[in-house]
C-alpha cells in the first residue's frame, strides 16, 4: 500500500492494524471518523502528512511473519468467525468484570469523585447497547454474511434474509457503531484518557486499564467490520442473482 494520503484512515486500519497504534499516538479517530482520508485528517489536527506516511510505510505489512494475517485475502465467513472469536469474545468478557469494578469504585470512591456518577450511567448505556449489538450481528447478520459466501462457492443465488438489501442493517450496525464510539470518546475526555486520579486505589486503576482496553480493541474491531467486512459483503451481494 502506498497511496495513503488518499485513503480513509479507517481503511488503512482495516488492512494493517498495526496503523492503529500510530493513529492512537496522534489522536486520530479512525473509527466514528475513519471516513475521513490521511490527509484530510492531518490537514484537520495540523500534522505532518508525508512524516505520518513514512511511520506507516515503516510498518510490518499484514500477513508477513511479524505482523497479523492479511485480512483482506480472507473469505468473509472467516473473517466472520475471527470477528467473533477475537472481538465479540473479548467485549463479551471485559463488561461484565468492569460493570462489577465500576460499582466497587463508586461505592468506595463516589463521594470524593462525584463525576463517577456520570461516568458510570455512561457506561450503563454502552454495555447495553453493545450487548444487544454483538447479539444482532451474531444471530442475524453474520449468519447472512456466511451463508451468502458459502453461495458464492456454490455458484448459487443470494440467500434469501429477513431484509430487501444488505445496506439496511448495516447502516443500522454502523450507526450503532458511531454511538458506542461517541460515549467512550465522551468518558475518554472526561478523564483524560483513562488516568486514575492519584488517590484512586487499585481497583478504580485496573477499571481504567479495562476501559482503556476496551476503547481500543473496539477502535480496531470497528474499523476491521466498516471498512472491510462491510464494503465487501456489499460487494459481493451486488454481484449475486437474486431469487
Amino acid at each position: 500500500m502506498s497511496n495513503y494520503a488518499e485513503l480513509p484512515i479507517g481503511k488503512i486500519v482495516a488492512d494493517n492494524l498495526a496503523a492503529a497504534e500510530v493513529f492512537e499516538q496522534y489522536g486520530l479517530d479512525f473509527c466514528c471518523h475513519g471516513h475521513f482520508t490521511l490527509q484530510e485528517s492531518c490537514q484537520k489536527h495540523d500534522l505532518d502528512l508525508q512524516a505520518l506516511v513514512k511511520q506507516l510505510q515503516e510498518l510490518p505489512q499484514s500477513g508477513t511473519a511479524e505482523h497479523a494475517p492479511d485480512y483482506g485475502t480472507w473469505p468473509l465467513d472467516k473473517l466472520c468467525r475471527h470477528i467473533v472469536e477475537t472481538h465479540h469474545a473479548f467485549t463479551k468478557d471485559i463488561l461484565p468484570k468492569s460493570s462489577r469494578h465500576f460499582d466497587m469504585v463508586l461505592r468506595a470512591h463516589g463521594a470524593t469523585h462525584p463525576e463517577l456518577e456520570g461516568l458510570h450511567k455512561q457506561f450503563k448505556t454502552l454495555r447495553q447497547e453493545l450487548e444487544a449489538h454483538l447479539q444482532k450481528e451474531e444471530l442475524v447478520l453474520f449468519p447472512f454474511i456466511e451463508a451468502m459466501q458459502q453461495a458464492r462457492r456454490q455458484n448459487l443465488r443470494r440467500p434469501e434474509s429477513c431484509f430487501t438489501v444488505l445496506s439496511q442493517p448495516l447502516d443500522q450496525m454502523i450507526d450503532e457503531h458511531e454511538e458506542a464510539g461517541a460515549i467512550l470518546d465522551s468518558m475518554h475526555a472526561k478523564t483524560e484518557g483513562f488516568k486514575a486520579p492519584a488517590d484512586a486505589c487499585n481497583t478504580y486503576r485496573l477499571l481504567f486499564k479495562e476501559l482503556s482496553d476496551l476503547e481500543k480493541d473496539l477502535h480496531r474491531h470497528i474499523a476491521l467490520e466498516n471498512h472491510m467486512l462491510f464494503p465487501k459483503a456489499t460487494d459481493m451481494e451486488k454481484s449475486m442473482p437474486r431469487n
